[in-house]
């Protein structure tokens, strides 16, 4: 599904950019919310809310990622480095000990 919004977002953006053009720029106008029926000058939030869709994907994405990815890659790196990350933490145990004594 995540790829399915991307590869439409793509697809949206490649379109927007060969249709758009001088002569359809009020069209484009219209369909973003500056229509005669509101108040002259009105701003409308379409691009607050297409770039706040933009960046709730994006940020699903990285805690899918930290979710799921992240604790497999770092068992992995664990597994070949147990041996070294216990020598450290002895080490710092030991100086830890001498420290306070």
């Amino acid at each position: 599904m995540r790829y399915a919004t991307l590869v439409a977002l793509a697809a949206a953006s490649v379109w927007a950019l060969f249709n758009v053009g001088a002569t359809q720029a009020p069209m484009l106008l219209v369909d973003a919310g500056y229509t005669a029926a509101a108040p002259t000058g009105a701003p409308s939030d379409i691009a607050f809310w297409l770039l706040a869709s933009i960046a709730i994907l994006i940020t699903l994405s990285l805690f899918r990622f930290v979710l799921f990815g992240l604790p497999w890659m770092v068992d992995g790196w664990f597994q070949e480095h147990k041996s070294w990350i216990y020598t450290l933490i002895g080490g710092g145990v030991l100086y830890a000990v001498f420290y306070l004594l």
